[in-house]
């Protein structure tokens, strides 16, 4: 493990910072990308995933687990229906049926059993990582008698199941399979079966150093990518198309190895303009922003940035543009700084709401902010969540407390550490524009420390430029 750990870090060292002024170092000798950023290849990505996982299930798994009252977590997936949190504790083929099982009988670390109906590789997490390893194969009794005996030999207390009303993340056990398991382990034990959906959230939350280092290399990663999708040689005004653009993203996301989403919205002169359209290329004076992420081993980022397309002669935006991006700066800074750990979700919206109403904002209420974008006041939206695993992930939300919407998420609590994606948007009018306003969307990739937001990367400041040609 140590020779894996030093991998790892010696991985996470490359990349480029947002501003792209350093070049990176030469990518892993395993690795098929030559574009310089420095992306692992497979057996490295192999590597760093078993790392991960070891570390995780060594260091976090308990203290969720204690923190609940559950002494046995018990995840149920199959070939085809894979639990949400499949890859996070382990991947594998599922096959037939397999249980991952995690038991506390006291000691420093939980038991970690698996019970599969196919052998796993010799490389695989589940070989190098669990404590005990049953291949049932294709035998007429199944999984059911292995199950049985985990449960009974064991005795728990309690039993957590994937089962939850707010969280898709924790609620990955079908009907069918909850049958499956009442079945084989009987009474007593199936009246002892609970939600784990808040063990989940925590366990997720809880994030490890190898974690934390992966997801700030794949931030960088993710900030030069949208960096260059909007201001490299393949953007000409008065040619490319936002649909181009987004293309380009796909595109180079895949010459990466690596998944992605992308949306690329073009503002001109207070008018969002049909997105992805193909016939509309770019034009001098138009604001050019993606939101987007790639998807890296079982990680996603989830990031804005924007561009101004400058006009003939035109070195930087004008004074009206940069006046109101100095307004999300400053939204932003205040966003942050009440990003502490132990505030509440909802909560932490509502302070950030009154504090930029008492300074002369309207809240915006659309659900569209291309719709009704005219008017004097200056407007504020907040739509913040949690991330890491998934592009909208399991913990606290930056939003009203509307059960129906969100859940109990609005309810939850900052964690120390845990990655949050701070997320809104400010309306601005541009007088230039006859009174329509820049609803100026702004998102970055933080952790919650112990004051407020604190970077991965540096965050955006200052608006990229894309030159005319």
């Amino acid at each position: 493990m140590r020779s894996t750990v030093f991998l790892l870090s010696s991985i996470l060292l490359t990349g480029l910072l947002a501003a792209g002024c350093t070049p990176a170092p030469a990518p892993p000798p395993d690795s098929p990308d030559a574009s310089g950023y420095g992306v692992p290849g497979a057996l490295e990505r192999a590597r760093i995933k078993t790392a991960i996982v070891e570390e995780k299930l060594r260091t976090a798994l308990l203290p969720a687990m204690r923190a609940h009252g559950i002494d046995m977590w018990i995840v149920l997936d199959r070939e085809n229906h894979p639990d949400p949190l499949h890859e996070e504790i382990g991947g594998g083929f599922a096959g037939v049926r397999s249980a991952y099982i995690f038991f506390d009988s006291g000691g420093a670390e939980p038991e970690k059993i698996y019970l599969g109906s196919h052998v796993q590789p010799g490389d695989s997490v589940i070989e190098q990582v669990y404590d005990e390893k049953v291949y049932y194969g294709y035998s007429e009794e199944g999984i059911t008698p292995h199950l049985r005996e985990a449960v009974h030999s064991r005795d728990p207390e309690r039993i957590g199941i994937n089962t939850s009303r707010t969280l898709p993340e924790a609620d990955g056990l079908t009907v069918a399979f909850r049958d499956v398991l009442v079945e084989a382990i009987g009474s007593p034990y199936a009246d002892r079966l609970v939600s784990a959906e808040l063990l989940i959230r925590d366990f997720r939350n809880l994030r490890t150093p190898l974690e934390r280092d992966l997801y700030r290399q794949l931030t960088e990663w993710t900030a030069r990518w949208e960096t260059e999708g909007l201001t490299g040689s393949h953007v000409i005004p008065g040619e490319t198309t936002a649909l181009e653009m987004a293309g380009w993203f796909e595109d180079k996301a895949m010459e990466l190895g690596m998944g992605s989403f992308q949306t690329v919205r073009v503002v001109r002169e207070g008018d969002l303009l049909p997105r992805h359209d193909p016939d509309i290329a770019i034009e001098p004076g138009d604001i050019v922003a993606v939101d987007a992420g790639l998807f890296y081993l079982q990680f996603e980022s989830d990031m804005k940035r924007t561009a101004y397309v400058l006009a003939p002669g035109e070195t930087e935006p004008p004074q009206s543009i940069r006046d109101a991006w100095a307004e999300v700066i400053q939204t932003s800074r205040l966003y942050a700084s009440k990003m502490v750990p132990g505030a509440i979700g909802h909560e932490v919206y509502e302070a950030i709401i009154e504090e930029a109403l008492r300074d002369g904002y309207v809240r915006d209420t659309r659900t569209d902010p291309s719709v009704g974008n005219v008017g004097p006041e200056h407007e504020i939206a907040l739509y913040g969540h949690s991330l890491g695993n998934d592009l909208h992930d399991i913990g606290a939300r930056v939003a009203p407390d509307m059960p129906f919407a969100y859940g109990d998420r609005v309810r939850f609590a900052l964690v120390e550490g845990e990655f949050v994606a701070m997320e809104f948007h400010v309306g601005v009018p541009i007088p230039e524009w006859e009174g329509k306003k820049w609803s100026a969307r702004y998102e970055e990739i933080a952790v919650v420390g112990s004051e407020g937001l604190e970077e991965l990367i540096p965050f955006q400041t200052e608006l990229l430029l894309i030159p005319s040609r």
